[in-house]
């Protein structure tokens, strides 16, 4: 009998404790503050982005000598920042830190070039896409001219178990992984960086946006993008459209409401082709 007694008071402590935690989260989630509000109250929207992606985001050096991140993404975080009435703040990282800023609400949000994937929607909440890649632009595989003369298909590159870079956390690294043996793949922390070791001999390729790769040759003139007829990794435009990435969390729906809001109108507008072709014709003063 005692022993009954006994499991019938640990059940319903149990039961008690259980209660009280559930309702004290419930009360934890009904406390947590509108981001949009704050963000109000703060006067600034704290935005993550990776800045070595042009046309989206990249550093230059403007013309009174100071450097400064521009880019098509930069300045459509200013309309964000201008619809709410705040200064937009830059948090400048490499990508895989602009998506933990984001993720772990250092930053309101991520606008870095960023694509929809499950793995990151696990972590993130995300707007309605934007910015499509243009017509040309395709993820695609840059390559010394040398080795490109090499490989006429996909295949042929499978077949040679390369060793391929790609930017960490990126689409990219997931789509060289479909490439060569995970060990052989090499991830870093920027394209830059990429680039140079490319260059230098000690990666085969990079997996990268062709787009973001445009550039790089400039500096880098040894450098080739294999052609989009046999090389492109996106035939099907899964990863062609961009996102804003969010912190998850109730908190954020009206903020994501003005950005979705911020995207139609400048989507209708033509907004966001004026920012990339303006971005464009900036990309010769790119610095890293």
């Amino acid at each position: 009998m005692k022993k009954i007694i006994t499991l019938l008071l640990i059940l319903t402590t149990l039961i008690t404790f259980v209660g009280c935690g559930q309702a004290q989260s419930n009360e934890a989630s009904k406390n947590k503050k509108d981001a949009l509000e704050e963000i109000k109250k703060s006067g600034a929207l704290v935005v993550a982005t990776s800045p070595d992606f042009a046309p989206n985001e990249f550093y230059i050096i403007d013309e009174k000598g100071n450097k400064q991140i521009i880019g098509s993404d930069i300045s459509f975080a200013q309309a964000i920042a201008d619809e709410i009435g705040v200064k937009l703040e830059i948090k400048a990282t490499d990508f895989n830190g602009a998506l933990l800023n984001a993720q772990s609400g250092q930053a309101h949000m991520a606008i870095t070039g960023l694509a929809y994937t499950k793995e990151r929607a696990k972590v993130l909440q995300f707007s309605h896409g934007y910015l499509r890649e243009d017509s040309e632009g395709f993820q695609g595989i840059l390559m010394k001219k040398e080795t490109a003369e090499k490989y006429k298909t996909l295949e042929d590159i499978k077949k040679a178990n390369l060793t391929i870079g790609a930017q960490q956390a990126s689409i990219q690294a997931e789509l060289a992984e479909g490439l060569t043996s995970p060990k052989n793949v090499k991830l870093l922390a920027t394209i830059d960086v990429l680039a140079m070791s490319l260059n230098a001999g000690d990666i085969d390729a990079v997996v990268v946006s062709s787009s973001s790769a445009d550039p790089l040759r400039a500096t880098f003139t040894d450098l080739v993008v294999l052609p989009k007829e046999n090389f492109n990794l996106d035939s099907e435009n899964v990863y062609s459209q961009t996102y804003v990435g969010f912190p998850m969390g109730d908190e954020y729906t009206s903020l994501i409401e003005v950005v979705n809001k911020v995207i139609k109108e400048n989507t209708e507008n033509k907004n966001f082709d004026k920012w990339v072709t303006d971005a464009k014709s900036k990309m010769d003063f790119q610095v890293e």
